[in-house]
């Protein structure tokens, strides 16, 4: 049932974005009025588009051009409907200050004599302003394509965090990604751009929360192998995400143990100045393999230092009692992506993106993200690799 009411909820809002659009943009559209059949029939075709991606895009052999390409529908669908309502915004302010402006002309009109050219002047002066609205409305829709496409293919960002840990001797650096999603559209050029960046960081150590793969592991190894050039003074640590167990998490497993890292499955490991635990994701409880298990990854913890755990969705909180962890990293979220969805997100996850206290003791910091699933489109939530700064409480 639910399936059923997630699909009827995806195809509305499709349909709705289009007749909205429609409605609010074409029908009165000055530029577009002799070519009204066209735009709908180019409607019809964005949101076959779409459909077409949500029905291919859990298939394991989605060719990647056609992803791509079936991806984008669904961005010029999104950013023309946010462009639309930005024009909308626009033309509602527009019409409040000529409601003003008619109504002092007629005091003036009826103090004064009136000439016979003010209607065609009103007349000329609503033209210019709907024609302006037209291409405000056209400039946004591709603008907003462009930043969107830019944000989600671009290398993120650095975000510095500065955290304060109860028992912590000595400062520490932390550098964290996740939801890289190596697959279908990012490779080994946008992964390079990271390690460098992360390089740069001269880290303590590296963590690696999830969704790194996004694809069969066959796909992926070339790119993955720039992740032996990470450098880091105590290792660099890694988690699994829901996306490697929907590519085949055997595999992809199997791969990453001969790369230059550490994999937590439900372990912890004693460090310089903390003690590090990773928990395998809650997809291993639907998969039957690989499942969670915070008991074993809190054994033998080191009381004496602070202890943080990796692990991928921040949903785990709900089920879990992470009390005796300092500080808990996690991804899964990507800020939601696309505004609005950071409300559905937090619906599902109850937390979004950013650092929050969960208390006296323990901290949480989720990110929103190196990479992105799906559609290449990043809006209103930016991506991150974050440099973790720990200092003593």
């Amino acid at each position: 049932m639910k399936i059923w009411l997630l699909v009827g909820f995806i195809l509305s809002a499709f349909v709705l974005s289009k007749v909205y659009a429609y409605k609010r943009f074409l029908r009165d559209s000055v530029l577009f009025t002799h070519h009204k059949k066209l735009l709908i029939a180019l409607l019809g075709v964005v949101f076959l588009g779409e459909i077409g991606f949500f029905i291919l895009a859990k298939e394991q052999n989605f060719n990647h051009l056609t992803y791509r390409v079936l991806g984008t529908f669904i961005v010029i669908g999104y950013c023309l409907f946010a462009a639309c309502v930005i024009g909308d915004i626009a033309r509602s302010v527009a019409r409040i200050f000529s409601t003003k402006i008619t109504k002092r002309t007629k005091i003036l009109q009826s103090s004064q004599s009136s000439s016979p050219n003010t209607n065609q002047i009103n007349q000329g002066r609503r033209e210019f302003f709907k024609i302006l609205l037209d291409l405000g409305i056209v400039v946004l829709f591709f603008v907003f394509t462009f930043k969107s496409y830019k944000n989600a293919c671009n290398v993120p960002p650095i975000r510095e965090v500065r955290i304060r840990l109860q028992g912590l001797k000595s400062p520490k650096t932390i550098a964290m990604i996740s939801d890289v999603h190596i697959g279908k559209v990012l490779g080994e050029s946008f992964l390079r751009g990271i390690v460098k960046k992360i390089n740069a960081l001269n880290a303590d150590i590296v963590v690696i929360v999830g969704d790194l793969v996004d694809e069969a592991i066959d796909f992926v190894k070339q790119d993955l192998m720039v992740l032996n050039e990470i450098q880091s003074k105590e290792g660099v640590f890694y988690v699994s995400g829901n996306h490697e167990y929907y590519h085949g998490i055997d595999s992809i497993l199997d791969f990453l143990e001969n790369l230059n890292l550490k994999i937590l499955h439900n372990q912890n490991i004693e460090l310089e100045g903390f003690n590090l635990a990773g928990v395998d994701d809650l997809a291993g409880l639907r998969f039957k393999k690989y499942e969670p298990n915070l008991n074993l990854a809190r054994k033998g913890l080191n009381s004496s230092k602070p202890s943080i755990l990796l692990t991928h969705q921040p949903k785990f909180l709900k089920f879990y009692d992470v009390s005796d962890f300092d500080l808990v990293l996690c991804g899964h979220t990507h800020a939601g992506q696309v505004f609005p969805l950071s409300i559905f997100v937090w619906l599902d996850q109850k937390y979004i993106h950013g650092l929050y206290r969960l208390s006296q003791k323990t901290q949480l910091y989720v990110s929103s993200g190196a990479g992105f699933w799906g559609p290449t489109i990043r809006f209103l939530a930016p991506s991150e690799i974050v440099s973790l700064k720990i200092y003593p409480a």
